[in-house]
């Protein structure tokens, strides 16, 4: 599974998912709170509002009482116009009444001449006054209940009015001078208050509780609920159009009592939570897309940086590797010298021959030339031979100075027949005093690599040798080339004693070896050679006795 931290694009995206939720969680938090405030602040001010509205309705009640029963009593006209004043100027009280409690009985009596004098003709259940447009109170005229007769004195009907005689009883039991409040139906409360004790006048308004929020100061994101002893007087949803709130978050929720003199309502506002309002598209949008361009510029300095880091990593390696290649140069240099002292005395043989016969047809020559009649031809003859000799010299010590030589690899199309041929001439000698014979399998036409030369006559040096000694005095070493598909195969192989199965997995590995006095680097420096040009070396014990060795190198294309 790929880290984030290894992928500068997928931990760029992980940040910017994360920035977004985190975005999401504090706006979502910071709207929560800002539409609670603003709840609580438009509940507050409803509250107070309303409260207003509510005092007015007690101020009026008392001043209607201190009218009608005051030291000197208003005449019933005066307190009928302060009544229609209110009425006017105050439409959410639908309907306002000065009446009379007296024991029943008394309410009939004194009804029919009261009716006459002082309320407006025809205030009877389901009458209409005349020119007012309204619908009168229903049994507003004399009743009676549980012993107590009420009587209306006067009444400005608005919206149509109530039958107050179930509710004689209680309006008469009620505390002077402290208004009570009595559900009507309909969104509407009547609110009730008596005379002090020298009268048996109470005033009674019908309020239209839905009016005592204008529409003007109505919330439209709030559902508002004004009740009255548990029962709602006003019910406003909020505006359908706002979407409705998501489930796992809880509404802000504003209540509070209006404590109004004898109205003890109550005001409620619940709050809906849209997620549209919670996290506004628009910012949720801007946001991710500076979140975006901030992630990818992340990305894009975590991915130059990544490429710097794998730059240096890359230089670093290629230094090491070729520190590697250098080390191992100077190692197969020193082995190569090392070689060249082994076949010291083989060198020297081979070098005595061109030498002495330097020097033989040298002297020869010499005589002929001190001669009366020297003899030009056989000079000439003499002179050809220490020629070709010193160009046998010569290209002897080329041959070792190239080998032991400490130049830097030059990889080309070479002959491995060729090198093959090299590498015998100069392992010849030592072979032939160690006794061990030489066999030459070369395939024609020649098979073709890109090699260094130098290195890979190393390759079989080594091979050859570590042959020669396994199999001693006597033994045979065969070597052999071939092509085999697109490889071409060098085969070093010997008829001693084999390598053992425990020693066969463990040949190549450096400082591995089972001479006494060896380091075990010979075998593991000729696979390093080998792998530099793309090739392998594998060992193999060979059934009926000794071991072969197989160098398997690319082909070279052909022109």
């Amino acid at each position: 599974m790929t880290s984030p931290l290894s992928n500068p694009r997928l931990l760029a995206l992980v940040l910017w998912l994360a920035a977004l939720v985190a975005f999401v969680a504090a706006s979502v938090e910071t709207s929560r709170t800002r539409l609670a405030d603003e709840l609580e602040v438009t509940g507050r001010t409803l509250h107070r509002l309303i409260s207003q509205r509510v005092a007015q309705h007690d101020a009026h009640l008392t001043t209607l009482i201190a009218l009608s029963s005051g030291a000197e009593p208003a005449p019933d006209g005066a307190v009928r116009q302060v009544m229609e004043s209110i009425s006017r100027f105050y439409p959410r009280i639908a309907w306002l009444a000065l009446v009379s409690l007296g024991p029943e009985g008394a309410g009939a009596a004194d009804g029919g001449a009261a009716e006459g004098a002082s309320q407006p003709a025809g205030i009877t259940a389901g009458a209409e006054t005349e020119g007012s447009g309204a619908a009168q109170p229903a049994g507003v005229g004399a009743g009676s209940a549980g012993g107590v007769s009420v009587r209306e004195v006067v009444a400005v009907p608005a919206l149509g009015g109530v039958d107050l005689a179930p509710l004689a009883e209680k309006i008469a039991g009620q505390v002077r001078g402290r208004p009570s409040v009595y559900a009507a139906g309909e969104g509407r409360y009547l609110l009730a208050k008596r005379a002090p004790e020298t009268s048996d006048l109470a005033v009674v308004l019908m309020i239209d509780a839905t009016k005592l929020v204008e529409p003007e100061e109505r919330p439209g994101f709030a559902h508002l609920v004004l009740s009255l002893d548990g029962k709602a007087l006003v019910d406003l949803p909020a505006d359908a159009s706002l979407g409705s709130g998501v489930l796992w978050l809880k509404p802000p929720h504003f209540e509070k009592v209006i404590d109004g003199e004898g109205q003890r309502l109550l005001l409620s506002l619940d709050r809906s939570l849209p997620l549209a309002a919670l996290v506004p598209p628009g910012r949720l949008l801007g946001f991710a897309v500076v979140a975006g361009l901030l992630a990818a510029a992340l990305a894009f300095g975590l991915g130059q940086r990544a490429a710097v880091k794998r730059s240096l990593l890359a230089a670093r390696e290629a230094e090491e590797r070729l520190a590697v290649q250098e080390r191992e140069t100077l190692l197969a240099h020193a082995s190569r010298v090392n070689a060249m002292g082994e076949l010291a005395s083989g060198i020297a043989h081979e070098l005595t021959q061109p030498l002495t016969a330097l020097l033989s047809r040298s002297q020869a020559a010499l005589r002929l030339a001190r001669a009366e009649k020297p003899d030009m031809a056989k000079i000439s003859g003499a002179l050809d031979v220490n020629v070709r000799e010193a160009k046998r010299a010569g290209e002897m010590l080329k041959r070792m100075r190239d080998y032991a030589s400490n130049k830097a690899p030059e990889r080309a199309r070479q002959d491995l027949n060729a090198i093959v041929a090299e590498v015998v001439a100069l392992t010849r000698t030592d072979l032939e005093r160690r006794g061990v014979a030489l066999v030459l399998e070369l395939t024609q036409p020649a098979p073709e690599a890109v090699v260094d030369t130098i290195e890979m006559e190393q390759v079989l040096h080594n091979l050859i040798r570590n042959a020669a000694e396994a199999t001693g005095s006597g033994g045979v070493v065969t070597i052999s080339t071939g092509r085999v598909g697109r490889e071409a195969k060098i085969v070093v192989s010997d008829n001693g004693p084999g390598i053992a199965a425990e020693v066969l997995p463990k040949l190549f590995v450096p400082f591995f070896t089972t001479k006494a006095d060896g380091m075990g680097l010979g075998l593991s420096l000729c696979a390093t050679l080998v792998e530099r040009v793309d090739g392998r070396i594998a060992a193999e014990t060979v059934a009926g006795g000794g071991a072969r060795f197989t160098v398997t190198l690319p082909l070279a294309r052909e022109a």
